[in-house]
């Protein structure tokens, strides 16, 4: 089991827990000795012991136990307990087994349950750790209530089990069975107060009463939502304790902001993010010698695995201080940023910072709802090219975290009121089903069981219109070419800044692209396959007939742009930074022709004033020169499985009115993706086998490392 190590980062995690030893991580961490008083007293108890505290017993489906005789919720979990659940899937209190033997996955041991690791803010943690006891002991309830109340909502909304053959029928449960086990710091002992809620897989079905496994894919699916439930329902439980604000504040690799206490300084959440920094420097370093093997990012489940491998390599070995110990070492640690003597009392004055009403469900009107609704379609469709009801409500409640309710129930009404309304601004996409279902197989809200919850698909009509001009555009000829001579010409000699020339099939590609007319074309193939060779060729036949310069890159991030720029030698940017740039030409338009028309006023044209005006148009207009593409253009798009349907739209746009030409380059590994880049798994499977799939030139490889050609 992996510890969390996220650092800044409020998120809910989730792991599965093998059969046998999985749980071993938990007890080994728990406070020995001092007669291990029971968790209810709170924290302050094991204040002076070695460890954290014994976890305790959660969930509605604890009453099933034990033939039904039940455990009381917050009782303490034993190690026996543990080892029962986790360790051999029995019922924890009396240790028979329960349902049907778990089977192992392919590749892998049974899974006994699952860890959802529940981690604040890091402004929360500098607050409690620099805290006095009155304080802590507010946001240890404020943040045990919290877990409490996402477990109960993902009871009724989230959790559910499967039976029939092949899982066909969703079952509702009578609740689940967890143990909740209280950390206090990450690996580096920075202060870090987050929740390992371990779900045992098994729980009691309420139409027939049976044990089963739960449904772990609406699990897995629902844990953005639940973690934005979470973040929210915390922030509201804590100002309505203490009265704390929150205010938004950037990401490192992200455009969507996060949530702090007002009050506390980036600088003292850094100096408590050491471990955050570890891994974060460990990840850069992977990503940056993967780059250099591979010529381009990884892909999404490549980077989860580089992360997860520089989470390994940087992990020192777990300590088990009292906390006292720790808050001594946290005190002057702090010193820097806030005086030790002074800590208290700066920790008091963030309290009563709120500035905010706290909103009831019904204080906000349908309008301001209507325009929630739209905003969260609108982001959700940017992202992905079909989306469910979760990915809205997710948004939604991120949507949210500017704002304060009275209750995590009030925060809840809203968020599903403006689900509602996204989803009714929303185009179904699944097909309804042409079948009678049977009475026994309803649910109370008369959908079927037969089907999940909340299964059905959704699009926009305006991302379906864009991904129509997209095809419209992946078919249409018409576009700049270049004649199969010069092709022949350049595919007979080594490319420029290589002591090669390109294999027979990337030729065939450069070729096929370089003369086909396209508006949009696409070059698909994994890394190693010659993408990067196939691309530097069309660069050097595609400048012989349109002039140096007529070839550009376009990637997802700088250093992707970056990558691009050295492989080809051409000039690069970041996707999001050009369209940008090439949005802001009707505002400059606009200027340019207000300058325009005051110096066509100007009674005097040689006077000093006209002489301005003249060199403000000139200004203008070179500046919507350099945001233009202009005639004749090549524009390679890198990495296009990970642009957004609309951004591509907006590309083919803009390269429709100047006559140029898009490229999309991309890897077959990323066409399985749910973003919007789905845009271009969509214009690669319309092209079928038309689509062109470089294969590496083996010559020049073995060349190029010093090897023979057998």
């Amino acid at each position: 089991m992996i510890a969390p190590d996220e650092g800044t980062r409020e998120v809910i995690s989730i792991r599965p827990v093998s059969l046998g030893g999985g749980f071993r991580y938990l007890m080994n961490s728990v406070a020995a000795g001092d007669g291990n008083p029971e968790p209810s007293k709170g924290l302050a108890h094991y204040y002076a012991s070695t460890g954290t505290p014994p976890g305790v017993f959660l969930g509605k489906g604890l009453a099933d136990l034990d033939d039904g005789r039940g455990v009381v919720p917050g009782s303490q979990v034993s190690e026996e307990d543990l080892s029962n659940m986790l360790g051999a899937c029995s019922d924890p209190v009396s240790g028979e087994p329960v349902g049907s033997r778990p089977r192992a996955p392919a590749g892998g041991a049974p899974v006994a349950g699952f860890d959802l690791t529940f981690s604040i803010s890091k402004s929360i943690s500098v607050m409690w750790a620099l805290g006095d006891d009155e304080t802590r002991s507010v946001i240890e309830k404020c943040h045990r209530q919290a877990i409490e109340f996402v477990i109960s909502y993902a009871e009724r909304e989230v959790f559910c089990s499967r039976s029939g053959t092949n899982g066909i029928v969703s079952e509702d449960i009578t609740g689940v069975v967890a143990a909740s086990f209280t950390h206090f710091t990450s690996r580096a002992d920075d202060c870090q107060l987050h929740e390992h809620v371990v779900v045992w897989n098994r729980a009691r079905s309420v139409s027939d009463g049976k044990w089963r496994t739960p449904d772990s894919k609406a699990i897995f699916k629902a844990t953005t939502t639940l973690s934005e439930l979470h973040q929210g329902a915390l922030s509201d439980l804590l100002t309505a304790e203490l009265g704390v604000g929150w205010e938004a504040r950037g990401r490192r690799h992200s455009d969507k902001p996060r949530y702090e206490i007002t009050g506390v300084p980036e600088s003292l959440m850094a100096e408590f993010s050491q471990r955050s920094e570890q891994i974060a420097t460990r990840g850069g370093e992977l990503n940056s010698s993967f780059v250099a093997a591979h010529g381009r990012q990884p892909t999404v489940v490549e980077g989860m695995h580089l992360r997860q491998v520089a989470t390994i390599a940087t992990r020192p070995q777990k300590t088990h201080r009292s906390l006292a110990e720790l808050t001594s070492t946290w005190r002057e640690r702090a010193a820097d940023h806030v005086p030790e003597d002074e800590q208290l009392a700066w920790v008091s004055s963030l309290a009563g910072r709120n500035d905010l009403p706290l909103l009831h469900h019904g204080d906000l009107a349908e309008p301001i709802l209507d325009d929630a609704a739209q905003a969260v379609v609108t982001t959700v469709a940017e992202h992905h090219s079909t989306y469910g009801r979760q990915n809205l409500l997710a948004e939604a409640h991120r949507l949210l975290h500017g704002v304060r309710f009275a209750s995590p129930d009030d925060r809840v009404a809203v968020a599903e009121r403006i689900t509602d309304l996204a989803v009714a601004r929303s185009v179904v996409l699944t097909p309804p089903a042409m079948h009678h279902t049977p009475e026994r197989y309803v649910r109370p809200d008369g959908s079927s069981r037969l089907r999940p919850r909340n299964h059905l698909v959704y699009t926009t009509e305006v991302l379906l219109e864009a991904e129509d001009r997209l095809l419209e555009a992946g078919r249409e000829h018409g576009a700049p070419r270049v004649s199969t001579a010069t092709v022949a010409n350049i595919a007979a000699v080594n490319l420029p800044g290589r002591d090669y020339g390109p294999g027979v099939d990337q030729a065939l590609a450069i070729e096929k692209i370089a003369t086909s007319g396209r508006v949009l074309d696409v070059l698909v193939g994994p890394g190693g396959t010659g993408k990067s060779t196939t691309m530097a060729g069309l660069r050097a036949v595609w400048e012989t007939e349109h002039g140096s310069g007529s070839v550009i890159g376009l990637a997802p991030s700088a250093v992707a742009a970056q990558v691009l720029g050295n492989e080809l030698g051409i000039d690069t940017e970041n996707t999001s930074k050009w369209l940008h740039e090439w949005r802001r030409i009707p505002e400059l338009k606009s200027r340019r022709d207000r300058f325009a028309l005051n110096l066509a006023r100007n009674a005097y044209p040689r006077s000093p004033g006209a002489a301005k005006l003249r060199a403000r148009v000139a200004v203008m207009d070179q500046a919507i020169a350099e945001r233009r593409l202009k005639a004749g253009q090549l524009v390679i798009v890198d990495e296009a499985s990970l642009a957004g349907t609309f951004a591509l739209d907006e590309l083919v746009g803009a390269a429709r009115q100047a006559g140029s030409r898009i490229l999309l380059v991309g890897d077959a590994a990323q066409l399985g993706s749910v973003e919007a880049g789905g845009a271009f798994s969509l214009l690669v499977k319309d092209r079928g086998d038309l689509v062109l799939e470089p294969v590496a030139n083996i010559y020049a490889a073995r060349c190029m490392i010093g090897g023979s050609v057998s």
